[in-house]
């Protein structure tokens, strides 16, 4: 776990020195990184992605994500849903635009195990596993533990160390 950790952390360095019209650049490596942190409990089939909206992060981590794998076990698929083409996956990313259909969301994945992870803040409130935000010019995520132990998931002592708890 230390080496992932110190991995983690060199990883945040290095994007940490762009000036961050990368922001989505940040969010995917983050994003990657919750594919190794948080254990799913299906280990079966391709580990999948689903965004929700126009968000830049779509790009970013199908490239970022080419040829890894989660967990170094299975094959990722990122692919951009809508609402109505949500289907199982592991993460759900919400684009800020797409916020405003959170509930509506939660309500057609119920029983599922899947990290909800929104790019504006203060959504961990409304039910989101994770959110995004910006603090003293550098992005962090904040999670709620209840959250994303409520959809069957469990978080690494790593992940909770690199975000902040809600």
């Amino acid at each position: 776990m230390k080496k992932i950790t110190t991995i983690i952390l060199i990883s945040f360095l290095l994007l940490a020195s762009n000036v961050f019209s990368q922001d989505s650049k940040f969010h995917a490596l983050m994003v990657y990184n919750f594919t190794k942190l948080i254990d799913w409990p299906d280990k079966n089939g391709n580990f999948s992605i689903h965004i929700l909206g126009n968000s830049g992060i779509t790009k970013e981590l199908k490239d970022f994500t080419e040829g890894r794998k989660a967990g170094g076990l299975q094959n990722i698929v990122v692919e951009k849903v809508t609402e109505e083409s949500i289907r199982k996956c592991h993460i759900l990313i919400i684009s800020s635009s797409d916020n405003n259909r959170l509930a509506s969301v939660l309500s057609k994945i119920k029983g599922q195990n899947v990290l909800i992870v929104t790019e504006k803040a203060g959504m961990t409130g409304k039910g989101a596993g994770i959110a995004f935000f910006s603090k003293g010019g550098a992005w962090k995520y904040q999670y709620n533990e209840g959250n994303i132990t409520a959809m069957g998931l469990k978080m690494s002592s790593d992940f909770k160390q690199l975000g902040e708890a809600k």
